[in-house]
């Protein structure tokens, strides 16, 4: 599998350096700065075709208009990561309110409107891409009369109905094992602290390992064209160090009630951090 990872934040250390990075996803590891940057890598490796169908519903012919993304000749990408889409919000937001005439550096009444305009034609964008497209997002607590609820922290109006573009929107969370190890999971069932948590395929438990073969397997025996995944969370909580599960080769679709899960510890030498994979049981 060959898998596109785009780092927005250098976050990316938590699977290694970019040597390391290549030699595991099989594609030199890319670090746009701008939005703008980021927009023109991705028209230059895909390309939107037209395609028209009829469909007779009774004695009438209606015909649709349908728009499909190929990658262009040569290229070869299985899966496309971006960490973080708030991230990459941010950099069109900054764009924004720092370039034109009259730049103030502050958001503008009509500025809000472009901004949800943008991030949405990026999202319909990136969702209609081939195979898998994941992306990460950071997670901002909104305080409620019946409680917290955890929102994707991405400003303006696209957090509200940004879980409309996937397939499965994770929650990252943990629990404990009885020796009190923690353990990395992820939430993928909707309650009203997890207000955006769904999966199309009603396949998975409603909490799972941090493992991206249990979805991948999910859309594919459900015969989805292809699997788009958003997986919501504070910073260290597995977003990005997950990513290597999708090298994995599985046929799970369930976590069962009682597994052998994957724990991250995190150990500091001479040379950095390092974060490494121990194995546990642990009943969820």
């Amino acid at each position: 599998m060959k898998i596109l990872y785009f780092d927005l934040e250098r976050g990316s250390q938590t699977l290694g350096n970019q040597d390391k990075i290549q030699e595991m996803f099989g594609l030199p590891m890319l670090a746009p700065s701008t939005y703008d940057a980021f927009e023109k890598i991705l028209a230059q490796l895909y390309t939107e075709k037209k395609t028209h169908t009829t469909k007779k519903i009774g004695s009438l012919d209606v015909k649709e208009e349908h728009i499909h993304k190929t990658l262009n000749k040569g290229i070869e990408v299985n899966a496309i990561v971006i960490d973080t889409f708030s991230e990459l919000s941010k950099k069109y937001q900054r764009q924004l309110v720092n370039t034109g005439r009259g730049a103030t550096g502050t958001m503008k009444l009509q500025d809000w409107g472009k901004l949800r305009n943008t991030l949405d034609h990026m999202l319909d964008r990136l969702t209609s891409l081939p195979g898998i497209v994941i992306c990460n997002c950071h997670a901002k607590v909104q305080t409620m009369d019946d409680g917290n609820k955890l929102m994707p922290y991405i400003d303006g109006g696209t957090k509200e109905d940004i879980s409309k573009w996937f397939d499965f929107v994770f929650y990252t969370t943990t629990t404990a094992a009885p020796s009190g190890q923690r353990h990395y999971k992820w939430v993928t069932q909707r309650t009203e602290k997890y207000d955006n948590a769904k999966d199309r395929t009603a396949l998975l438990d409603p909490v799972i390992d941090q493992d991206y073969q249990l979805p991948i397997n999910a859309a594919r025996e459900r015969g989805f064209e292809n699997c788009r995944i958003l997986v919501i969370g504070s910073p260290g909580s597995g977003k990005t160090y997950a990513l290597h599960t999708l090298l994995n080769t599985t046929n799970r679709v369930r976590t069962a009630k009682k597994a052998t899960t994957a724990t991250n510890t995190v150990t500091t030498t001479g040379n950095g951090t390092h974060e490494t994979q121990t194995q546990e049981g642990v009943t969820v």
